[in-house]
């Protein structure tokens, strides 16, 4: 439904002569719902936490580097050859890889772990009563529109009387049974009906520009916003509806309400993140290894057989040992060992357990366990805060709701009575006994007994939603069914 809402409204901008859109208080709080900045910053915030429990769990995981280093290297430097000090260019390629499991953490892990998880469960909390929040402020602005609507149509009903009194008078002038002062007497006010209803009408206009702004619609989409009228409302029982004892009220806002929840769970999350911080002091064990190898261009080999000079004597007799001409061996040929062979001949690896004793840490775990604990007793102070504005909250719309359901048996009774004292002064007057003036008063009398009644009764609805949300059993998707 939502989905079609916005197809209608996308595609109801561009044309003027689109018939318009009708949205219904349902598809309101979807469209607001899902659409607010409020809102869409509690998802932000609750993509965040989970972001930050897939960090905690994975610190649990091994580590895993692969390094490759090249270098050139510009200087004096041993040439091995002629044994002298020479400039030169040396080239030298390293490559290894590294792995670390950790054994044991002291118990930092599990408890980063735990603290990420209740911090996400307190974000996804906050995220459902930000919702039933936006859906509460978008059903008051639906409710507030129609309740300026039912007094514009109560205002163009009194200014339709007022334009058929004054027929009836220019009629009774004109037959000579009344005086003209009466006919100048009913101009006035069918003026004053008049202001009464383009007033009206203005805060009806009024009312659609703020809730269009609450919804996230564009203000030049044709849009037609359809609720429950007065008769739709009373008829559908919501006024009539009981409501729990106050004790059932407080035991279930405790149990319900998703602000307190979260609070609670950010009080968990902050006694996790003491365990994290104390962590902190404990040894650490980890299981190292690495494995590597490397090139140089000034490692050589020897290039062919290397050379050998006989031994010999003046005369150029050879030397024998052992029967056989004695010779040592002449300078060899040199070349750069290629790089894939440094490579194979320089492997090297290491494996080993490492660990870590904290000895002295200028007191910084100390610090955070001391600031661990003092935002757990923020956590646990802004808790007893909420208790408090929890159980005021119930209370005081049990309060109002049952003042708005005195306030509405009053106006009914009122409008009941205006209609009658109508009808009188308009007999009196038909008789010659009344004045224009009385009529013209109990005209107003019974507008402003109706406005009172359409007033009390919307009042009365959304006091009754207020019950439940201050409760906190209050379900976006099926607000609008409350009031409907």
């Amino acid at each position: 439904m939502r989905l079609l809402v916005l197809a209608a409204l996308a595609l109801a901008a561009p044309l003027q002569a689109q018939d318009t859109t009708a949205v219904t208080l349902a598809e309101a709080v979807a469209l607001a719902v899902g659409q607010s900045p409020e809102v869409r910053r509690a998802e932000v915030a609750d993509r965040g936490q989970a972001l930050a429990v897939r960090a905690a769990r994975a610190s649990r995981l091994p580590t895993l580097d692969v390094q490759v280093s090249p270098q050139q290297r510009y200087g004096l430097g041993f040439d091995q050859t002629t044994g002298e000090v020479v400039s030169q260019t040396v080239e030298t390629v390293s490559a290894g890889a590294f792995a670390s499991v950790p054994l044991y953490d002291g118990g930092r892990a599990r408890a980063s772990i735990r603290e990420a998880e209740l911090s996400r469960q307190s974000a996804e909390a906050g995220l459902v009563r930000t919702r039933q929040q936006v859906a509460l402020d978008v059903a008051q602005q639906f409710l507030t529109l129609l309740l300026d609507r039912e007094i514009a149509e109560i205002e163009a009903e009194g200014l339709a009387a007022a334009q058929a009194q004054r027929a009836r008078v220019a009629e009774l002038v004109e037959a000579g049974a009344r005086p003209r002062g009466d006919l100048i007497a009913q101009e006035a006010v069918v003026a004053e009906r008049q202001t009464a209803f383009v007033v009206a009408r203005g805060a009806v206009e009024r009312d659609e520009v703020i809730l269009i702004q609450l919804i996230g619609l564009d203000p030049l989409a044709p849009v037609r916003f359809v609720g429950p009228d007065l008769d739709r409302l009373e008829a559908s029982g919501v006024l009539d509806a009981p409501l729990a004892p106050l004790a059932e009220l407080l035991a279930a806002a405790r149990e319900t309400r998703a602000d307190r929840r979260s609070q609670v769970l950010s009080i968990q999350a902050a006694e996790a993140a003491i365990g994290t911080a104390r962590a902190a002091s404990r040894p650490s064990v980890s299981l190292n290894a690495n494995v590597g190898t490397g090139y140089s261009s000034l490692q050589q080999r020897t290039v062919g057989a290397v050379p050998s000079l006989p031994v010999t004597l003046d005369d150029g007799t050879p030397v024998l040992v052992g029967g056989q001409p004695l010779s040592f061996p002449g300078d060899p040929a040199f070349e750069t060992t290629p790089v894939f062979g440094q490579f194979s001949d320089n492997r090297s690896g290491a494996i080993g357990v490492t660990l870590n004793v904290p000895i002295f840490d200028r007191y910084q775990a100390r610090r955070g366990v001391v600031e661990a604990q003092i935002r757990a007793d923020d956590a646990r102070i802004q808790l007893d805060a909420l208790d408090r504005q929890l159980a005021s909250e119930v209370q005081q719309a049990v309060v109002e709701a049952r003042t708005a359901r005195a306030r509405l048996d009053a106006a009914e009774t009122q409008v009941e009575a205006a209609t009658e004292a109508l009808r009188v002064e308009r007999d009196r007057y038909q008789l010659g006994a009344g004045t224009l003036y009385d009529v013209a008063a109990a005209q107003t009398r019974l507008a402003e007994a109706q406005a009172g009644q359409a007033q009390a009764a919307y009042g009365l609805a959304f006091r009754r939603v207020l019950v439940r949300l201050a409760v906190g059993d209050v379900d976006p998707s099926a607000l609008a069914g409350m009031l409907e």
